[in-house]
């Protein structure tokens, strides 16, 4: 569980420091795990997708479902 609150600071700051725009679940999983070998991007992608339906259902984002793009919610 603290994996995902640390995934889930990581999106926010990146959400913040950047308000102007969205961001692609490939792009923000790359920014959270740029080190992981390639093998792990699935299940990256997927621990970060959970955070990012959190963050939506929470109101804090908006997460566009249809594009798997997320902005931070204003």
């Amino acid at each position: 569980m603290k994996k995902y609150a640390n995934i889930s600071n990581v999106i926010l700051t990146i959400l913040r420091d950047n308000p102007d725009r969205d961001f692609a679940l490939e792009e923000l999983s790359g920014l959270i795990f740029p080190t992981d070998p390639i093998q792990e991007e699935k299940h990256n992608q997927a621990a970060v997708l959970d955070v990012l339906i959190f963050l939506d259902d929470q109101k804090m984002i908006l997460l566009d479902f249809e594009t798997d793009r997320s902005r931070l919610a204003k």
